[in-house]
């Protein structure tokens, strides 16, 4: 069988792997526009805060030699010929018997008039990008970051680490990470990005950016920013253009459109990563989800459906995700308060600030808020924020989530205590949930 695969980041990785598990004489091409591939994505911007080296990002060893897995690097896809079950690449021709579409998503330029592309930058999952942008970084101490999402805070956060001693983070929403948290839970982390420096400015209206004697120049209502450089961090849309040429359906979301075994339109042809329009579990609305962990999972889920034949649904993403900001990590699962209402959901909320151990052995705060469904008493979102590690809390509430347990469930469940290791203050959130949905 002949297999081939259309981009070489998480998705596509994780497909080919599954792939040759499946299949160890399947004939695997995967093409790549960029130099080099087999770097973890999210992890530049460690190396640009200078606590990692690039080499440290790679992957171990020769993943694809050692997988006799076929790489073509610096190689565009240019032509998808279906009838034929061939493409075209850097003027070669290769068939297929299954054909596989990751190539990912392109970086997102906001329309703010007087861009003219001088010391403006981007970042995208392109190690090419990151190495540039070591280069560069160096020259400069003054910047101003648009786009208060992860990207944008991670590429904050290096300035600072590099000495930068004046940058601006800008979004026109009224609180950083918006995708993931609820304006009054994200105030208690802008106090912390303020008091390292950080100057945040939110709502933004940004009336323009102009170049005058080498600095960039942003137009506010109220005020002008002057810098030496910007980065656009205003998110990502999906990679289609190729896939439409095809005739490959797209869509409401800008994404291909795919099945729930991420079949398309053509059924020789699977979809993978950030390309793809996702839905999320809660509700099924579709929905875009530019994230390495569920590229990953998408890209396992398609090479295992066009190996085997469609044995195993993608149920769709929780929209999870975790970060840390000066020593405070930061994870959500689910909708926010403000997105459920959004979709016109009768929900109810808890927010509690609760310390995890005794004030005697350290008094570590955890903060967190839980949004539920009043009508199915169901959890259906989750923000956290504390000095400990939280990526577990926010697994077993994906899963709460996932599995739709009953808020009376998990109020009861019984969790584990010791006055050195702590207590599990989330209890206390459900129980509150619980007491407000019996009183409404």
């Amino acid at each position: 069988m002949n297999i081939c695969i259309i981009g070489a980041g998480a998705a596509g990785r994780n497909a080919s792997e599954y792939i040759r598990h499946l299949d160890k004489k399947a004939r695997i091409d995967i093409f790549s526009t960029q130099d080099e591939i087999g770097y973890a994505p999210c992890e530049p911007p460690f190396v640009l805060k200078g606590i990692a080296q690039w080499q440290d990002i790679f992957y171990p060893g020769k993943f694809f030699e050692d997988r006799g897995i076929n790489v073509h690097l610096n190689t565009k896809v240019t032509d998808v010929i279906r009838k034929e079950k061939r493409i075209i690449a850097n003027d070669q021709s290769y068939s297929y018997d299954k054909l596989l579409l990751c190539p990912g998503a392109i970086p997102s330029i906001p329309p703010i008039p007087g861009l003219d592309g001088q010391n403006e930058f981007t970042m995208s999952t392109n190690i090419a990008d990151g190495r540039a942008l070591d280069k560069i970084i160096p020259k400069y101490s003054t910047a101003a970051v648009i786009g208060a999402g992860a990207i944008g805070i991670e590429i904050t956060l290096a300035l600072i680490a590099r000495g930068y001693h004046e940058v601006y983070l800008l979004d026109i929403q009224e609180n950083i990470l918006p995708a993931g948290l609820d304006k009054d839970m994200a105030s208690k982390v802008e106090q912390v990005m303020q008091d390292k420096g950080i100057e945040l400015i939110l709502s933004a209206d940004i009336r323009g950016i102009e170049t005058k004697s080498g600095m960039k120049q942003i137009s506010l209502p109220n005020r002008e920013l002057k810098v030496e450089i910007v980065f656009l961090t205003t998110g990502a849309r999906p990679n289609v253009e190729m896939a439409k040429k095809a005739g490959i359906k797209i869509g409401e979301t800008g994404g291909i459109l795919v099945n729930e075994y991420l079949q398309t339109n053509d059924p020789d042809i699977y979809a993978a990563g950030d390309c793809l329009e996702n839905w999320d579990m809660i509700t099924r609305s579709k929905t875009r989800r530019l994230m390495v962990t569920t590229a990953s999972r998408t890209g396992m889920v398609a090479g295992e459906n066009l190996m085997k034949g469609n044995s195993t649904p993608y149920e769709g993403t929780l929209m999870s995700f975790v970060i840390e900001i000066f020593g405070n990590q930061i994870g959500a699962v689910g909708f926010t308060e403000k997105l459920a209402r959004e979709k016109g959901m009768d929900i109810i909320t808890s927010t509690l600030s609760s310390p995890t151990t005794r004030p005697h052995l350290g008094k570590n705060i955890l903060h967190h808020k839980l949004i539920a469904n009043r009508l199915t008493g169901t959890l259906i979102g989750a923000q956290i924020i504390s000095g400990e590690i939280i990526r577990g809390i926010i697994n077993e509430l994906a899963l709460a989530i996932a599995e739709k347990i009953p808020l009376n469930r998990l109020a009861l469940i019984e969790s584990p205590y010791s006055p050195a290791v702590g207590r599990d203050p989330i209890g206390d959130g459900f129980r509150k949930l619980m007491q407000k949905l019996k009183t409404s």
